[in-house]
């Protein structure tokens, strides 16, 4: 991690006269991993729209030191229900990112590179309701991971599965970290989540959300959720949150 990718400064957001988000300031390294964490309904997954250009906004947000104005193919969006398309299969859903832009064989040996990636080789002819909740969110990951995006923004991903499959998940998503060297920009209102996964964690208030701490986790990986480190960042987040 070294250069400077996103950096907001100021910014503001109102849904008509309702302020939702109070000048946020923060900034992201290139390969970092990095959590918004915050109750339910603070703003999270609307300052996630905002970096990805769905949003209009009051102050600045620069990637690569360009403000975004729109949406564009060097961020792309993971959402909690997956959204992959029934009628295709896991290879269909992977290419659809990508089958405009590469040759028929050159797009199919990338899509196959990254369900490789995610554990998928050997599901490409499978449809969507044949899968699994982890694996559907491996789909959707591959189909992101494909783009080759500057950023991925994940919207509380894993929030619809079971406890154990969730973390089975988070740890599968820290190796593809670290083996794509990719900058994850991850909503979450799990604390442990959050912990496990990050490398910083901006902990926002309740609405309008605004920056309550940026909280470093200096933690080797993988990391162990029982250590007693981990515990003491976990409480000084829930403690920051109480208040």
């Amino acid at each position: 991690m070294s250069s400077e990718v996103l950096r907001v400064s100021n910014l503001r957001k109102r849904f008509n006269d309702l302020l939702v988000i109070d000048s946020i300031s923060f900034s992201i390294k290139s390969g970092e991993f990095f959590c918004i964490l915050g109750p339910s309904g603070c703003g999270k997954t609307t300052l996630l729209r905002i970096i990805a250009g769905f949003e209009d906004y009051e102050g600045e947000v620069l990637l690569k030191g360009e403000k975004i104005k729109k949406p564009g193919p060097d961020r792309v969006l993971v959402f909690q229900d997956y959204a992959l398309f029934p009628w295709r299969t896991v290879i269909g859903n992977v290419l659809f990112g990508i089958e405009s832009k590469l040759q028929k064989r050159e797009a199919l040996k990338v899509a196959e590179e990254m369900l490789k990636l995610v554990g998928l080789e050997g599901f490409e002819k499978s449809y969507p309701h044949e899968l699994s909740g982890g694996m559907k969110q491996r789909v959707a990951l591959a189909r992101a991971l494909v783009c080759d995006p500057a950023i991925l923004l994940m919207d509380e991903p894993l929030s619809a599965l079971d406890a154990q499959t969730r973390m089975e998940m988070q740890a599968e998503l820290v190796k593809i970290w670290q083996r794509t060297k990719k900058t994850i920009v991850y909503v979450t209102h799990s604390i442990e989540e959050a912990v496990f996964l990050a490398d910083r964690i901006l902990v926002l208030s309740k609405r309008p959300a605004r920056a309550k701490a940026l909280v470093e986790v200096k933690l080797e990986r993988p990391r162990n959720r029982f250590d007693a480190k981990f515990t003491e960042i976990s409480q000084k987040i829930y403690d920051l949150l109480k208040d």
